[in-house]
């Protein structure tokens, strides 16, 4: 049986929707950030990094969400991640967009948000930040003119990842997402794989509304 640290509704929630989606059981183990469980010597010793999710597959330890549901997809032949050709190039190139350009930008606003001690640098910066998400929102909601989901009329990984992210959208009222955007979040979120996960981790979905 795999094993999943996680913190509730984080990026890690994208790696638990594959598990749900492959029809893997999962031993969750719940590491509570604000409560700095990520820094304990128990945890770093599993991840020295200290950061979530890890992905334990027996003597096989995965540090790195995007790794983890690349692992995932392709361990269980799941087409959430097609095996060849432009498709998978589309489907890993909007994978990692979430992964490693929409991911941090909301990480430098949170970081923001706890650090920044200069109210008046703190608004500056953070209106950068926010104008920063509202254009990825915006590629992403043109993206999204002539295609049902990112990389195309068929879901893929990239947009569970995509659809855990715009959540945090709720925390900040200057994010704004579009229409087409909200429909697919709706369309995500409501997939049986999905409620399980935002059931388990006791979360409520906001994003779509």
């Amino acid at each position: 049986m795999y094993k999943l640290y996680y913190s509730p509704g984080a990026c890690s929630m994208a790696v638990h929707v594959i598990l749900n989606e492959v029809s893997q059981p999962v031993q969750l183990e719940s590491i509570v950030l604000s409560e700095g469980q990520n820094r304990t010597p128990e945890f770093l010793k599993i991840n020295p990094r200290g950061q979530i999710p890890v992905l334990v597959d027996g003597d096989q330890v995965i540090r790195e969400g995007a790794a983890q549901i690349i692992y995932l997809c392709e361990k269980h032949n799941s087409a959430l991640l097609p095996t060849k050709g432009a498709e998978r190039a589309t489907a890993l190139e909007w994978l990692m967009f979430c992964n490693a350009t929409l991911h941090p930008a909301y990480a430098r606003a949170f970081f923001l948000m706890k650090n920044a001690s200069d109210e008046a640098a703190k608004e500056q910066l953070l209106s950068v930040a926010f104008a920063n998400i509202n254009k990825l929102w915006a590629e992403v909601e043109a993206r999204l003119e002539n295609n049902q989901y990112l990389a195309g009329n068929e879901i893929t990984a990239a947009d569970i990842l995509l659809t855990v992210i715009a959540n945090w959208s709720t925390r900040f009222s200057t994010i704004t997402l579009g229409e087409r955007t909200k429909k697919l979040l709706q369309t995500v979120s409501s997939r049986p794989a999905y409620k399980k996960a935002l059931e388990l981790e006791h979360v409520e979905y906001k994003a779509a509304a």
